[in-house]
Order: C-alpha cells, then structure tokens, then sequence
C-alpha cells in the first residue's frame, strides 16, 4: 500500500482505510488490521505531582493511567530512600484513614485532581479530565488519550471548591468536587453497590438549595429508577441501614491434639469456660502434656497493607522507655502472637479459677503430647537432647549434657520455655519441663579498652575518696 496519513484517526477509522484500499484493489480480499506497537509520545506533568518533568509514555494510555504510573511515587530502583519512605507514610496514613471510615458509611475524600487535570495539546487545543466521570459512566471522553507535546497540569489541593457526596450504606462512600450538570447517577455508580446492610427503601437525596429531602427508587445494580436529579452544591445522597438484630452470641471453638474427641464444639461467646469445652470433648489423652497446651484467639490485625514498622513507632510514640529499649521492644512486638494466657498446668493439676478462661467464637486450643526430652546447648561438653525426667531442675539436665564447658558462665544459664519462648532463671526450686531448652552462654563479651576504662573510673574514684578523708582528718587536727 505504501505510506499512509493517519494524523488525527482513531484505530478504528484505520483500519476502514487500510480495509477500503484493499478492497479497491481486490474485492474479494480478507483483511485483518492489528495495532503492532502503540507510538511512544513526550509529555510534560505539572503542579502537584511527586516530581515535575517530561516523560515517554505509550500513546495508547488515558490522562489517569499516565497520571497513575508517573505522577505519583513508586518504589522502583531510581527512587530514593528517603523518597520511598516518603511514599510508604503517604500510603500508610491513607489506608489507616480508610480502615477507620471502613463500616462506619463516612464517605472518602475524592481529591480535587480526580475531575480536574488540565491538559493542554501541542496543537493549542485544550480539555478537562473528569477521572472519576470517565470511570462511572465508562466513557473515555471524559479521560482522553495522551497526546505528543501535551501539558498537564495536576492542579493543588484547595479546601474552599464546591462538592457533593454519597454516604451511608454503600461500598464506596465518597466526596467529590461539584461540577454543574452532575446528576444523581453519577454518585450512584461511584458508590459501586449497596452493602448487605442497605435499607433500599431509605435513600434519601437532600437538596442544599432548598433543604428538600427526595426518596430515590434504585435497584440492586445502582441503576435509578425515575427522574435523574440534577444536583447542586452540597447536594449528598443518603443510603439508609436496616434494623440491626440483636448479635448473636453463639460461636464456635476448635480443638486439636490430643484430646479424645478433637474437632469444632459450639460456645457463647464470652461465658463458656475452657474446662466445659475439653468435658464436652470427652476429656485429655493420656499422653496430653498440659505444660505445653495454649488457646490462639482469632487476630483480626493481620493485613498486607499495615507497615510493621509503623505499628511499632505508634505503640512507642508516648513510651517512657529509654531508647536502648526500643530494639527489645521492636523484638516483642514482632514475634507478638495471639494466645490467650492461661495455664493448663496449674488448671487442671491444682483447679486454678483464674485459668478456666472464658472463650471467644474462632478460638483454638491445641493440646500437644509431651516431647519426652530438653535441649542443652551453648557452653557444654555434649549439647543436645536430654530425656526429659519430671520434677528435675535446669543443674541436673546441665550434668547430663557433659558440665558447663570452658568459656561457659553457669550463673548467665537460662531455661527457654517450649510453651512461649519466655526465659527464666534456673534456681534449684524452678522446675524444667518437657519441651524446654536451656541455654548456657558464654562470658559476658566486652568490648577491647571498656575493662581498662571500668578500672580506670574505679581507681579515680578511690583516689577521690581517699583524699576525702584526707582533707576530713586535716580539718580535724
């Protein structure tokens, strides 16, 4: 066919042109015409983005998808440390606001940008991306494609723009700049769908003008249903909740190892005990070892989008810990489990009250067998396992792990429990249970000059207080 002049066409208008000239030449031609490459075109963002400047992009994106790919920041190997960091406390506090709005019908904020980025064509044309019109509707006219030598501009953030919102019982309660000419529909399909908790025949579309309130008739897939109203400033529409019923207090509990009936058991929540559950389940094995036994509670904190990091310095904002204690705590936190506390020992072998522990619904309790021995390691002669033997303290397993070894410090000796990794000191009274460990450390290590500065402060301060009592025994004479 030879060179074509496709300025201005769209991909469907040429491929008609390619298909009519081959045609022409052969009526009875079968054509095909696909897109091989898209064009890559130079444009230029502007006002608030993460950084100002020129960028190659594929000429088949929207103004929304170029804005999303390079107006904003991404963690990618040319971005910066403390540009990341920027971005991951801009991203954390955003979902940290939208996990509290979550459930509660509060609409988001939709920012001023979203139906305003100005785009300025080389040709001296100009247009308004109205994003979230072009995703309600889906009409890419309201979201053009870029252009060779387009502008945009991404206007800042201004408190005082007309807006209008939906809120109540929907997906995606929102507020959003008002634009003349919006109507009712809009904010419907923005909101996405109804919750289950909807009340359908309670949403209300309040008027600012005149304060009139109008039930609106809408079907499940937000379509409405009667007249499109029109909307002005401070117009919002309200989605109603039903009658709440009264929660139920039933749950369940689920419970494994070795127990002669393992498996799920109804409770409610909050009065049945821990001693009712392991009757109704007919009661422990006898290779059950209660020194081990724990109740994990269902954890709802559990998510890819919260930053530990950021957990941690919120817990520590208001500490009165010193410093040096934050790499403890950031251990603690970090290894923090969902278990409930209770002793199974103590429960059953000496009828503790205070460990019979209430049960929540998803609660699990695991009953383990007993491991039959303890793990000595660190500074000993034979480090390894030791059969387990009831009522013997960390010294008798020490002596049968070969003696502290050279180098070993026996009074630095601690038992790590196998129930939760707590330590404990090994007094001859302090009992070692199956599935522990002991470890024995060696000496303390100091580093090189830090003894001879402690000698150095201790000479000093006998010096001082030898002259001390000079000067107190001259004043006497």
């Amino acid at each position: 066919i030879g060179e074509l002049s496709l300025k201005g066409k769209n991909l469907t208008e040429v491929k008609q042109l390619i298909q009519n000239i081959l045609k022409e030449r052969n009526p009875n031609s079968i054509t095909s015409v696909s897109l091989f490459k898209p064009r890559t075109v130079l444009i230029t963002f502007k006002g608030d983005v993460f950084s100002e400047g020129t960028l190659s992009l594929p000429a088949t994106y929207n103004v929304s998808t170029a804005f999303k790919l390079s107006a904003l920041p991404r963690l990618k190997s040319n971005v910066s440390i403390p540009e990341s960091i920027s971005y991951l406390k801009y991203t954390d506090k955003k979902q940290k606001i939208n996990k509290l709005n979550a459930g509660s019908g509060a609409p988001n904020h939709e920012h001023y940008y979203s139906r305003n980025i100005y785009v300025k064509h080389a040709d001296g044309t100009q247009q308004v991306a109205d994003i979230l019109k072009a995703a309600a509707y889906n009409n890419p006219a309201f979201d053009p494609y870029i252009k060779e030598g387009d502008e945009i501009f991404v206007p800042f953030e201004s408190g005082n723009y007309p807006k209008i919102s939906i809120s109540g019982e929907v997906i995606n309660p929102s507020t959003l700049p008002f634009k003349k000419g919006d109507k009712v529909s809009l904010l419907l399909k923005l909101a996405g769908s109804f919750t289950d908790d909807a009340d359908k025949d309670n949403i209300k579309l309040i008027l600012t003008e005149n304060s009139e309130k109008i039930q609106l008739n809408v079907d499940s897939a937000m379509n409405l249903i009667g007249n499109d109203y029109e909307l002005n400033n401070g117009s919002m529409i309200l989605v109603g909740k039903k009658m709440m019923e009264n929660p139920s207090e039933s749950g369940m509990v689920a419970v494994s190892g070795h127990i002669k009936n393992p498996g799920v058991y109804p409770i409610i929540n909050g009065r049945t005990k821990i001693k009712e559950i392991i009757e109704l389940a007919g009661g422990l094995t006898e290779s059950a070892y209660l020194p081990m036994a724990n109740i994990y509670r269902k954890y709802d904190g559990l998510s890819y989008s919260v930053n530990p990091r950021n957990d941690i310095d919120e817990k520590f904002q208001y500490s009165d810990l010193t410093l040096q204690d934050t790499v403890r705590f950031n251990i603690d936190q970090n290894m923090k489990l969902p278990v409930v506390s209770c002793d199974f020992n103590a429960l059953f072998k000496a009828n503790s009250s205070v460990d019979n522990v209430v049960l929540y619904d998803g609660d699990l309790i695991v009953l383990p067998a007993n491991p039959g021995s303890v793990f000595v390691y660190g500074q000993v002669n034979k480090p390894g396992y030791v059969t387990f033997e009831k009522g013997k303290n960390m010294n008798w397993y020490i002596e049968r792990a070969g003696e502290i070894a050279e180098g070993g410090k026996s009074g630095r000796a601690r038992i790590i429990r196998g129930k939760n990794n707590t330590w404990a000191e090994g007094d001859d009274d302090v009992e070692v249970f199956a599935g522990d460990e002991i470890y024995i450390p060696r000496e303390k290590d100091i580093p090189p000059g830090t003894e001879i500065q402690t000698w150095a402060m201790i000479v000093s301060a006998l010096g001082a207080t030898a002259a001390v009592i000079n000067a107190i025994i001259f004043a006497l004479r």
